[in-house]
């Protein structure tokens, strides 16, 4: 239990100081006008890879992947989507916002566990419909390819440092070209005097 509040508490601190559950991050996200957020959940998943291939290669933890569900996956995303949107907030900036007084976030807790019930509630009848469609198996790019051991480690690092660099590319371009666009459009309207 101590780990996971130690693990908690460096996730909100690094969300904090990064200014991760700002709205005005999250809307600049989806116009690709602030590519704060990808860049973060990037080196994320980057680093993220290497640490839990590199764990599962020594042996300190198994992966248990779930079944791939394509139809769910894209429903359940589009409707994450929809919900960041209006609420403004990721669900796991959310308890931060409140923390920090903002009750609005609250309202977006709340719904999230409403919504949650939902659609445990009506569950069945989701499973038994068109829109559950088929599972794909519980396929991983190692799996696909059918690697293991150091094969599976190095392929997972690989992927792990590809997210990082894309991160940092994804920067470069960000200082290229929106940033030199937001600054061209201050001095344009600058009027000396």
């Amino acid at each position: 239990m101590i780990k996971v509040f130690i693990l908690g508490a460096i996730f909100g601190a690094i969300m904090q100081l990064g200014f991760l559950d700002r709205l005005s991050k999250v809307i600049g996200a989806f116009l690709l006008k602030d590519l704060t957020i990808p860049k973060a959940l990037m080196i994320a998943m980057g680093v993220g890879a290497v640490f839990l291939y590199s764990a599962e290669y020594f042996g300190l933890i198994q992966f248990h992947i779930k079944p791939f569900y394509p139809v769910g996956v894209a429903l359940g995303g589009l409707i994450f989507g929809i919900g960041m949107v209006i609420v403004g907030y990721c669900p796991g900036s959310m308890p931060e916002a409140v923390g920090e007084g903002r009750m609005d976030a609250l309202l977006g807790i709340i719904s999230g566990v409403i919504g949650g019930i939902i659609f445990t509630i009506y569950y069945p009848v989701y499973h038994s419909s068109f829109l559950h469609g088929n599972t794909i198996g519980a396929p991983t790019l190692t799996d696909l390819f059918g690697l293991e051991g150091l094969a599976k480690l190095l392929t997972g690092i690989a992927i792990g440092m590809t997210f990082v660099l894309l991160a940092f590319l994804i920067d470069r371009l960000e200082r290229k070209y929106i940033l030199k666009e937001e600054e061209a459009e201050s001095l344009d309207g600058h009027v000396p005097g």
